[in-house]
Protein backbone atom coordinates (compact mmCIF):
# COMPACT_ATOMS: atom_id res chain seq x y z
CA UNK A 1 0.00 0.00 0.00
CA UNK A 2 1.52 3.50 -0.37
CA UNK A 3 1.69 6.30 1.70
CA UNK A 4 -1.91 7.80 0.22
CA UNK A 5 -3.75 4.31 -0.35
CA UNK A 6 -7.26 4.53 0.78
CA UNK A 7 -8.97 0.92 1.69
CA UNK A 8 -12.12 0.92 0.19
CA UNK A 9 -14.73 1.55 2.55
CA UNK A 10 -17.32 -1.46 1.93
CA UNK A 11 -19.10 -2.18 5.51
CA UNK A 12 -21.37 0.48 6.74
CA UNK A 13 -19.86 1.12 9.39
CA UNK A 14 -16.35 1.76 7.60
CA UNK A 15 -17.95 4.33 5.47
CA UNK A 16 -19.96 5.85 8.58
CA UNK A 17 -16.21 6.21 9.79
CA UNK A 18 -14.85 7.55 6.90
CA UNK A 19 -17.59 10.28 6.56
CA UNK A 20 -16.92 11.57 10.04
CA UNK A 21 -13.69 11.78 9.68
CA UNK A 22 -13.77 13.52 6.15
CA UNK A 23 -16.41 15.94 7.84
CA UNK A 24 -13.69 16.72 11.05
CA UNK A 25 -11.06 17.35 8.12
CA UNK A 26 -13.77 20.22 6.74
CA UNK A 27 -14.32 21.68 10.42
CA UNK A 28 -10.58 22.02 10.96
CA UNK A 29 -9.85 23.27 7.63
CA UNK A 30 -12.02 26.48 8.56
CA UNK A 31 -9.69 27.70 10.70
CA UNK A 32 -6.26 26.22 9.76
CA UNK A 33 -3.93 24.87 6.81
CA UNK A 34 -3.72 21.35 6.64
CA UNK A 35 -0.09 20.99 7.36
CA UNK A 36 -1.21 22.37 11.00
CA UNK A 37 -3.94 19.89 11.79
CA UNK A 38 -3.02 16.98 13.65
CA UNK A 39 -4.37 13.00 13.38
CA UNK A 40 -5.26 13.33 16.63
CA UNK A 41 -8.14 16.32 16.67
CA UNK A 42 -8.95 14.59 13.57
CA UNK A 43 -9.69 11.38 15.49
CA UNK A 44 -11.19 13.64 18.41
CA UNK A 45 -13.85 15.70 16.17
CA UNK A 46 -14.88 12.52 14.49
CA UNK A 47 -15.86 10.97 17.75
CA UNK A 48 -12.80 8.19 16.57
CA UNK A 49 -9.80 6.64 18.22
CA UNK A 50 -6.43 7.54 16.86
CA UNK A 51 -6.07 3.68 16.11
CA UNK A 52 -9.38 3.28 14.05
CA UNK A 53 -7.93 6.11 11.76
CA UNK A 54 -4.55 4.32 11.71
CA UNK A 55 -7.16 1.33 10.58
CA UNK A 56 -8.45 2.84 7.84
CA UNK A 57 -5.43 5.31 7.10
CA UNK A 58 -1.95 5.21 6.30
CA UNK A 59 -1.62 8.90 7.32
CA UNK A 60 -3.34 12.73 7.26
CA UNK A 61 -2.68 12.42 3.82
CA UNK A 62 -4.27 9.83 2.85
CA UNK A 63 -7.76 11.92 3.35
CA UNK A 64 -6.94 14.11 0.50
CA UNK A 65 -8.24 12.11 -2.34
CA UNK A 66 -11.65 11.88 -0.22
CA UNK A 67 -10.89 15.72 -0.26
CA UNK A 68 -10.84 16.14 -3.67
CA UNK A 69 -13.97 13.75 -4.46
CA UNK A 70 -15.88 15.41 -2.25
CA UNK A 71 -14.92 19.00 -3.79
CA UNK A 72 -15.67 16.67 -7.34
CA UNK A 73 -19.68 16.61 -6.33
CA UNK A 74 -19.53 20.53 -4.91
CA UNK A 75 -18.02 21.66 -8.27
CA UNK A 76 -20.59 19.36 -10.50
CA UNK A 77 -23.45 21.00 -8.62
CA UNK A 78 -22.25 24.08 -8.81
CA UNK A 79 -21.54 23.96 -12.52
CA UNK A 80 -25.46 22.58 -12.69
CA UNK A 81 -26.59 26.21 -10.40
CA UNK A 82 -24.90 28.30 -13.04
CA UNK A 83 -26.46 26.73 -16.03
CA UNK A 84 -29.73 27.37 -14.38
CA UNK A 85 -28.69 31.05 -14.35
CA UNK A 86 -30.87 32.88 -17.40
CA UNK A 87 -28.25 35.07 -19.56
CA UNK A 88 -29.62 36.93 -21.74
CA UNK A 89 -26.34 38.35 -23.45
CA UNK A 90 -23.06 37.36 -23.38
CA UNK A 91 -21.54 39.99 -21.42
CA UNK A 92 -24.21 38.56 -18.71
CA UNK A 93 -22.87 35.72 -18.83
CA UNK A 94 -19.52 36.56 -18.57
CA UNK A 95 -20.38 38.74 -15.69
CA UNK A 96 -22.30 35.99 -13.99
CA UNK A 97 -19.61 33.41 -14.18
CA UNK A 98 -17.13 35.65 -12.62
CA UNK A 99 -19.44 36.70 -9.96
CA UNK A 100 -20.37 33.21 -9.40
CA UNK A 101 -16.97 31.77 -9.43
CA UNK A 102 -15.38 34.46 -7.17
CA UNK A 103 -18.31 33.39 -4.63
CA UNK A 104 -17.97 29.40 -5.16
CA UNK A 105 -14.06 29.46 -4.85
CA UNK A 106 -14.15 32.03 -1.67
CA UNK A 107 -16.68 30.02 0.38
CA UNK A 108 -14.17 26.50 -0.35
CA UNK A 109 -10.81 28.97 0.35
CA UNK A 110 -9.24 26.26 2.77
CA UNK A 111 -10.35 23.19 0.53
CA UNK A 112 -8.87 25.02 -2.81
CA UNK A 113 -5.79 25.74 -1.24
CA UNK A 114 -5.08 22.84 0.72
CA UNK A 115 -5.73 20.60 -3.05
CA UNK A 116 -3.85 23.51 -5.05
CA UNK A 117 -0.34 22.84 -3.16
CA UNK A 118 -1.13 18.92 -2.29
CA UNK A 119 -1.89 17.91 -5.78
CA UNK A 120 1.65 18.92 -7.03
CA UNK A 121 2.99 17.32 -4.33
CA UNK A 122 0.62 13.86 -4.47
CA UNK A 123 -0.10 13.84 -7.39
CA UNK A 124 -2.35 10.76 -7.87
CA UNK A 125 -5.03 12.96 -6.14
CA UNK A 126 -6.32 13.97 -9.74
CA UNK A 127 -6.60 10.87 -10.87
CA UNK A 128 -8.53 9.24 -7.78
CA UNK A 129 -11.98 10.51 -8.47
CA UNK A 130 -14.12 7.96 -10.78
CA UNK A 131 -17.40 9.14 -10.25
CA UNK A 132 -16.56 13.02 -12.09
CA UNK A 133 -14.73 13.67 -14.90
CA UNK A 134 -13.75 17.32 -14.57
CA UNK A 135 -12.83 17.79 -18.59
CA UNK A 136 -16.70 17.33 -19.14
CA UNK A 137 -17.60 20.00 -15.91
CA UNK A 138 -15.55 22.29 -17.11
CA UNK A 139 -16.37 21.91 -20.85
CA UNK A 140 -19.80 22.53 -19.62
CA UNK A 141 -18.47 26.19 -18.36
CA UNK A 142 -17.06 26.70 -22.37
CA UNK A 143 -20.53 25.93 -23.31
CA UNK A 144 -22.00 28.70 -21.44
CA UNK A 145 -20.38 31.10 -23.29
CA UNK A 146 -20.53 29.28 -27.02
CA UNK A 147 -24.03 29.42 -26.91
CA UNK A 148 -24.13 33.21 -27.55
CA UNK A 149 -22.41 32.35 -31.23
CA UNK A 150 -25.82 32.65 -32.81
CA UNK A 151 -26.82 35.76 -30.78
CA UNK A 152 -26.46 38.27 -33.68
CA UNK A 153 -26.84 40.85 -31.30
CA UNK A 154 -24.15 39.78 -28.86
CA UNK A 155 -21.94 37.02 -29.54
CA UNK A 156 -18.38 35.75 -29.15
CA UNK A 157 -15.70 37.47 -31.92
CA UNK A 158 -13.77 34.53 -33.61
CA UNK A 159 -16.22 33.95 -36.87
CA UNK A 160 -14.02 31.31 -38.31
CA UNK A 161 -15.28 28.04 -37.22
CA UNK A 162 -16.92 26.72 -33.95
CA UNK A 163 -13.23 24.93 -33.23
CA UNK A 164 -11.80 28.37 -32.71
CA UNK A 165 -14.90 29.88 -30.67
CA UNK A 166 -14.32 26.52 -28.47
CA UNK A 167 -10.39 27.62 -28.07
CA UNK A 168 -11.56 31.26 -27.26
CA UNK A 169 -14.05 30.39 -24.96
CA UNK A 170 -11.83 27.74 -23.43
CA UNK A 171 -8.76 30.54 -22.62
CA UNK A 172 -11.09 32.61 -21.09
CA UNK A 173 -12.79 30.58 -18.37
CA UNK A 174 -8.92 28.85 -17.73
CA UNK A 175 -7.85 32.51 -17.13
CA UNK A 176 -11.12 33.20 -15.17
CA UNK A 177 -10.61 30.14 -12.63
CA UNK A 178 -7.13 30.50 -12.25
CA UNK A 179 -6.90 34.46 -11.56
CA UNK A 180 -9.72 34.42 -9.13
CA UNK A 181 -7.86 31.83 -7.61
CA UNK A 182 -5.15 33.08 -6.86
CA UNK A 183 -6.76 36.29 -5.95
CA UNK A 184 -8.50 34.23 -3.25
CA UNK A 185 -6.31 31.93 -1.45
CA UNK A 186 -2.72 33.77 -2.21
CA UNK A 187 -4.39 37.40 -1.77
CA UNK A 188 -0.90 38.88 -0.58
CA UNK A 189 1.46 37.30 -2.78
CA UNK A 190 2.57 37.77 -6.54
CA UNK A 191 1.29 37.90 -8.83
CA UNK A 192 -2.43 38.53 -7.21
CA UNK A 193 -0.74 41.75 -5.45
CA UNK A 194 0.06 43.16 -8.91
CA UNK A 195 -3.47 44.45 -8.38
CA UNK A 196 -4.75 46.42 -5.81
CA UNK A 197 -8.25 46.01 -6.62
CA UNK A 198 -10.05 43.04 -4.51
CA UNK A 199 -13.40 41.82 -4.03
CA UNK A 200 -16.32 43.25 -6.31
CA UNK A 201 -14.17 45.46 -7.61
CA UNK A 202 -11.32 43.06 -8.68
CA UNK A 203 -14.15 41.09 -10.04
CA UNK A 204 -15.85 43.56 -12.31
CA UNK A 205 -12.61 44.05 -13.55
CA UNK A 206 -11.67 41.10 -15.30
CA UNK A 207 -15.22 40.59 -16.10
CA UNK A 208 -14.90 43.47 -19.02
CA UNK A 209 -11.33 42.29 -19.84
CA UNK A 210 -12.69 38.81 -20.70
CA UNK A 211 -15.88 40.28 -22.83
CA UNK A 212 -13.60 42.34 -24.72
CA UNK A 213 -11.08 39.44 -25.58
CA UNK A 214 -14.48 37.22 -26.47
CA UNK A 215 -15.86 39.96 -28.60
CA UNK A 216 -12.34 40.59 -30.17
CA UNK A 217 -12.10 38.78 -33.86
CA UNK A 218 -8.91 37.83 -33.48
CA UNK A 219 -8.37 34.31 -31.58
Amino acid sequence: MSDQSIIEAKQQRSQTTQAKLLDALHFSLSTKFFEQISIKELAEHANVSVGTFYRRFKNKESLLPLLYQDFGRDLEHWVSLMESIVCETLKQQVESLCIETYAFLNSRKSVFRTLHLNARLHSHIIGSDKQVDRQIVYQRLVDLLIQFKDNSGDTIGVKENDSQLEEKAGVVIYTLINTLLDKVIYPKLTPATASELEGEAFVNELSKMLFLYLKSDQC
